[in-house]
């Protein structure tokens, strides 16, 4: 058993872990930690992205050892994402069974000895109605097993919210939380070397930050605030910035901000979701490439050194819990409501001081038609607003506004919308035709646009998707659906429609790449979808990141539009 050193603040718990893998079965059925291992395993990894067990539903059990050189009263075992469910446990003492996939857990270990220690995981990615309420087997992306962005223990759970007050004059309010006393003398060292004396009231203090500096996607100025107290100190960066919503546009620090950009789910052809940091970059390198300022991370918390690059390269970004087309029968189980709430709330917290999120998203399309629908979004987004993180809150609406009744919650209306490719099987006919139905067909983005605004409704919208899939290297002059001929011209229209329409304030293409999704119904336990290579293969790149012919169209289109209202 491979063992680690503590010898800092925080111990990663990256590397080399024992693993056993049980086809099928719970963690209740063979999470023992004393367990026989059969081979070795790299956190962070997916293990159903790996050759061995590609696909396969079951548990995963994992076990490590570490030391510690002297003894704590408590730590924090830190988990950056992992699926599905997961039971954790320290020396054999149980540290609780989290049924959150994509989450950042913070789980309090208790005291621990100076010496060794063994660390024991399993991971269950099974789809258990009674066990995981989270996932389920029709959500149309692969929700795969294991850690997806690494483990670590923390010795320090003290955090510092950095709320902007006034971005005019770069006045700030710190929340103190975690801290023993709630009102406490501070000195704060800014950018390490600014000192400024305060006073925390109730866990809070306003101060101005000298030398100030605003965040933007043209300029994504960071800061740092040392906090020293009771000869205790504590490092945050943060980003001063302000979105606002109104006169149905949107507003980052005074100026009008007009987004462009696409979803993107954390997925490779062979990391699954556990992405190399590598790979963060070059996605985001490819957007900013292409002309474009946002990511709408669907459909689930994001990485939090993906936040971290954004934040350092200016991209701005929706972060949303996770859901996917929910119904009825889960909005009147009270354990999924609970846990649609706490995952949403959690994530606000865990990615409270990253100036890149703009926008706080929930329940992908679910069905807001419904009474019991409206009834979670309200407690959803009473707990987010509670919170006071500045972002907006908006949730992306499939029902093109026929007949939604939680829009007024929002201060943001985000559309999905696929005039022509789903939910309307009728030929599009010639390019012509295929514009025309992009912009003004039954679900065209003018004609949505025109039902919400006819109801009253003022507040900014965006188009949060809307694409269609292009096979890597097939291609067809004559356009045939699914080459990549097809998919420029369709992309093509959307973004001229989208840009010609004065009421919206931008878009998040459907999607920047191909991503998988379940590939047999009996694995996934639900109807046999029509997704082609198990693959959603609606990206402007392929899996690998390799780009079709799209992404010059949307690289011509994003430059002929300003991040503003200005053409």
């Amino acid at each position: 058993m491979l063992d680690a050193l503590i010898l800092a603040a925080a111990l990663s718990l990256n590397g080399s872990w024992e693993f056993r893998f049980e086809e099928g079965k719970s963690i209740e059925q063979v999470g023992d930690p004393s367990f026989s291992a059969t081979e070795m395993i790299a956190v962070p990894s997916c293990y159903d992205a790996m050759p061995k067990y590609l696909c396969q539903r079951g548990t995963g059990l994992y076990r490590r050892a570490f030391s510690l050189e002297h003894p704590v009263e408590n730590a924090w075992l830190v988990v950056d994402g992992m699926g599905l469910r997961g039971d954790f446990r320290m020396d054999g003492r149980p540290l609780g069974v989290y049924p959150y996939p994509y989450a950042r857990l913070e789980i309090p270990t208790g005291p621990l000895a100076a010496g060794r220690h063994v660390l024991f995981a399993a991971l269950d990615n099974r789809f258990d109605w009674e066990t995981m309420k989270l996932a389920r087997t029709d959500y149309d992306f692969f929700l795969y097993g294991g850690f997806y962005h690494g483990v670590s223990l923390e010795f320090d759970n003290r955090k510092l919210f950095v709320r902007t007050r006034d971005y005019r004059t770069g006045t700030i309010e710190i929340e103190a939380v975690n801290f023993k006393e709630r009102d406490f003398d501070a000195t704060l060292l800014f950018d390490g070397k600014n000192e400024v004396k305060t006073s925390f009231k109730a866990d809070r203090a306003v101060v101005r930050v000298p030398d100030f500096k605003l965040w933007s996607p043209e300029h994504p100025n960071l800061h740092t605030v040392e906090l020293t107290a009771n000869g205790k100190q504590l490092t945050t960066r943060f980003g001063i910035r302000t979105v606002e919503a109104r006169e149905r546009k949107l507003w980052l620090n005074g100026e009008e901000l007009y987004l462009k950009g696409a979803n993107r789910h954390e997925a490779h052809p062979t990391f699954g979701a556990a992405t190399p940091e590598s790979l963060m970059v070059l996605d985001i390198q490819n957007l900013k490439a292409l002309g474009g300022n946002f990511f709408r991370g669907a459909h689930y918390q994001q990485a939090q050194r993906f936040l971290d690059l954004c934040d350092e390269n200016g991209v701005l970004v929706w972060e949303e819990s996770l859901g996917w087309g929910n119904r009825t029968n889960e909005f009147v189980d009270a354990e999924f409501c609970r846990q649609q709430v706490e995952q949403t709330r959690e994530m606000v917290r865990a990615s409270f001081n990253h100036p890149s999120v703009i926008f706080v998203g929930f329940l992908n399309e679910f069905k807001s038609q419904t009474q019991e629908g409206r009834a979670l979004a309200e407690r959803i987004v009473k707990a987010v607003r509670a919170l006071d993180s500045g972002r907006l809150v908006t949730w992306a609406n499939n029902r093109r506004d026929a007949d939604d009744i939680c829009q007024d919650l929002m201060d943001v209306i985000s559309i999905n919308t696929y005039p022509g490719w789903i939910g309307e099987w009728t030929s599009p006919g010639g390019r012509e035709a295929l514009a025309r139905n992009v912009k003004e067909g039954e679900t065209g983005i003018d004609t949505v646009v025109a039902r919400h605004r006819a109801k009253g409704r003022t507040q900014p919208i965006i188009v949060s998707e809307m694409g269609t899939c292009g096979v890597y290297g097939q291609h067809d002059p004559a356009c045939a659906q699914w080459t990549e001929e097809f998919q420029s011209a369709y992309v093509g229209s959307v973004l001229d429609a989208v840009f010609a329409n004065p009421e919206v304030c931008g878009i998040s293409i459907w999607q920047f790449t191909d991503a998988k999704s379940f590939h047999f119904s009996h694995l996934a336990g639900s109807i046999l979808r029509c997704k082609p290579f198990a693959e959603n293969l609606a990206g402007l790149y392929d899996g690998y990141r390799r780009p079709k012919a799209v992404v010059e169209v949307v690289r011509e289109k994003f430059g002929g539009k300003r991040g503003d209202s200005r053409r």
